[in-house]
């Protein structure tokens, strides 16, 4: 896209991005107007509500840090920190001209665990008591993460070669639907596409 055309004047001509492209390409399977392949992904049930609820049952403060480190205690993380980024993040290469919103500031949680595909299962079932017949899991009941809808309505994370983006209200994930409102983009060993994060 030449320099002088705006990210969303090109999107409306049906220009792509490169970063667009590159993602579409090391996505996982669901054929998007990306072009290539990526995965609808995201946690399902009549999930704004189920959401609200939730939040009525947490604190919001610092009870979503205890959640988060619950999650990482019970994945067998050994280091665990939490960054405040105040900064603003540049636009001119989003997936998509709608993601603005994502650009910061942000809280940013780190931990040195990896999901398993369980993980994965897990969070896109809310409420699971996967973690029930753990004796010695902190977080038993499937809930916690959710906690961080205090903070943000577009959670977002980096484990092992995925990215996810969660968006409950299907508005902001290119390919996000109401039955699956996220996306899962495989970005490891794809072609440039780990340096566009």
């Amino acid at each position: 896209v030449h320099p002088d055309l705006s990210n969303a004047a090109a999107e409306r001509l049906g220009a792509r991005s490169l970063r667009a492209v590159l993602v579409a390409g090391a996505a996982d399977s669901l054929p998007l107007a990306l072009a290539g392949g990526a995965e609808a992904f995201g946690q399902s049930e009549s999930l704004t509500s189920r959401l609200k609820h939730i939040l009525d049952q947490y604190a919001d403060g610092v009870g979503v840090l205890q959640e988060l480190l619950q999650n990482a205690d019970d994945a067998g993380a050994r280091r665990v920190a939490f960054v405040l980024d105040e900064r603003a993040h540049g636009t001119a290469s989003l997936l998509v001209p709608r993601m603005e919103r994502w650009q910061g500031p942000a809280l940013l949680c780190f931990n040195d665990a990896e999901f398993s595909p369980q993980d994965f299962r897990n969070i896109c079932s809310i409420g699971s008591d996967a973690k029930l017949a753990v004796a010695g899991a902190t977080g038993r009941f499937g809930l916690g993460f959710n906690a961080v809808y205090h903070f943000t309505d577009l959670p977002s994370f980096v484990t092992g070669e995925h990215l996810v983006l969660l968006d409950p209200h299907a508005r902001h994930v290119p390919g996000a639907t109401p039955d699956r409102p996220g996306l899962r983009v495989r970005f490891a060993g794809g072609a440039g596409l780990a340096d566009q994060f």
